[in-house]
């Protein structure tokens, strides 16, 4: 189990909180996601933890497949159908229903993009996700919308 620190203001050495991992089973759910033409990718091609997994169709070059991604933030949780992986390929990540790229939200610190799915039929950049389009990337988790505001304020990408 790994540690941080949640700093509380004041000086530094007085003013902290330990704060676990969060248990997987008592994460943040995301019980509604979207592609930009207001299709559901929520699907139970895969189960994690008991939910719904967030199904997408991934492209390379030579082939696609489905990736069905875990709806726990934070979970790496992951299956892939009809897909050989390779860790570090950059692929194309569709809607499974229409075929419709996500877009892009911003540059990952790897090189690749974060691309946003949304968590309503409205296709709006203030109520998205994001996830790495490289296989294997530490960002290849989905990301909370609260995450990939500070990655933009903050200019980790």
């Amino acid at each position: 189990m790994s540690i941080n620190w949640l700093l509380l203001g004041g000086h530094q050495s007085q003013k902290r909180e330990v704060i676990v991992d969060q248990d997987p089973q008592k994460g943040e759910v995301i019980t509604e996601c979207y592609c930009p033409n207001g299709h559901t990718i929520l699907t139970d091609k895969a189960q994690f933890h008991g939910h719904l997994g967030l199904t997408l169709k991934i492209k390379n070059k030579t082939s696609e497949g489905l990736l069905v991604i875990s709806p726990v933030i934070g979970d790496r949780g992951r299956t892939f159908i009809d897909f050989e992986k390779q860790l570090g390929e950059v692929v194309e990540i569709c809607c499974p229903t229409c075929s419709e790229p996500f877009p892009l939200y911003n540059v990952c610190p790897c090189g690749a993009h974060l691309v946003a799915l949304f968590t309503s039929q409205k296709a709006h950049f203030s109520q998205c996700i994001g996830i790495c389009q490289r296989l294997g990337c530490l960002h290849s988790e989905l990301l909370s919308e609260r995450d990939l505001r500070l990655y933009s304020r903050q200019d980790y990408l």
